[in-house]
């Protein structure tokens, strides 16, 4: 079996990613199962990875290195149940120090078992990152950031197709210097070419016993992390002019407008909408705040999801959204169950286990 850590910041495109390689390996006959991991309950990209027919389970309410137990528990869950080819596990977008706290942990307990950390990364942040133009992102957030490529076995460079020839080279020969040696792939995630190389790497990829865990400084990293506050809720739309599709629309834009006119700094924006006939997610991130459609079709009902990530202060982020709830219910003249909900700032990072 192999075992696949999945690293990278928020927006990076990792679910999708994960999504395509799975339906690949089902295509072939490989046995798959995925993880997912994120600060809150509620997670949008386990309802995603649902949709698709995939076996998933999720680890909530902190990282993976401080709730090592858990992945633990859900990996030989799998491994007795479908046994699994290989089990993806996708961290906390704003989670680092995989090697020490989840990878050789796991390789104590499963030494014969393949384990290999893939880190993605938005090409289109990078270069901006490169260039001097990104100044929505902190130090201490930029240390997480840097520290997640720097534990890369494979570092997937994603998105390719949103920047040019010429700014990928650009940013080829920053990764070469910078981070010798190390496996780099360039990737659409949607592109099945782009994918199986990546399958195919990850099976030639030779397990590193060896690798060094890296010296983090956990006042900056606890800090960065507390910086991107949490918000989370589940909703159900009751719309009697079987409007309730626009509604939901209107929520999501009307949620990323106060967010944009309050100029915050989005680490991610998500939402799972679910119909009687189909269930969508749609991704927000700095770098593509408009990319996402809706069918124009009547419905009464609809349930949506809320999974944000916002440079910001929990009340605030809990007040705009449940402000524009008050307003869409005004507006419309509509019922919004409001399910439950949770707004916080992850706590300092403790990892149950940290192998130097």
């Amino acid at each position: 079996m192999r075992f696949l850590l999945v690293g990278g910041f928020l927006g990076s495109g990792k679910t999708t990613a994960i999504i395509n390689a799975c339906q690949y390996l089902l295509k072939n006959n490989r046995r798959v199962a995925v993880i997912t991991n994120d600060q809150g309950e509620q997670q949008v990209d386990s309802a995603w990875v649902k949709n698709f027919g995939i076996p998933v389970a999720e680890v909530a309410n902190g990282c993976f290195c401080c709730n090592y137990n858990e992945l633990d528990k859900h990996i030989h869950s799998f491994i007795e149940e479908i046994h699994p080819d290989i089990i993806f596990a996708e961290s906390v977008g704003s989670c680092t120090d995989l090697i020490a706290t989840v990878a050789k942990p796991f390789q104590k307990t499963m030494p014969d078992c393949s384990v290999a950390i893939s880190v993605f990364t938005d090409a289109g942040l990078l270069l901006s990152l490169l260039e001097g133009n990104v100044n929505f992102i902190s130090e201490n957030i930029l240390y997480i950031y840097k520290k997640q490529l720097q534990e890369a076995d494979l570092l997937i460079i994603n998105k390719t197709d949103l920047i040019s020839l010429g700014e990928l080279n650009k940013i080829n020969e920053h990764l070469i210097k910078e981070y010798p040696g190390k496996i780099l792939l360039y990737q659409n995630s949607f592109e099945n070419n782009d994918i199986r190389k990546w399958i195919d790497t990850l099976y030639q990829f030779d397990n590193f016993l060896d690798r060094s865990s890296l010296d983090i400084d956990y006042d900056l990293y606890g800090d960065g992390e507390a910086q991107l506050a949490w918000f989370d809720q589940s909703l159900t739309i009751i719309a009697s002019q079987k409007n309730a599709i626009i509604i939901a629309k209107n929520i999501i834009d009307d949620i990323y407008c106060k967010i944009d006119q309050q100029q915050l700094v989005i680490g991610h924006l998500k939402f799972f909408i679910e119909t009687p006939d189909w269930k969508k997610k749609i991704s927000i991130t700095a770098m593509s705040p408009d990319s996402y459609y809706l069918p124009e079709e009547n419905a009464s009902q609809v349930k949506l999801l809320i999974n944000a990530r916002i440079q910001t202060e929990p009340q605030i982020l809990q007040k705009m959204v449940h402000e524009t709830l008050k307003q869409i219910v005004q507006k419309h003249d509509c019922n919004i169950n409001a399910d439950k909900w949770s707004s916080f700032k992850p706590g300092y990072p403790k990892p149950l286990y940290r192998v130097l």
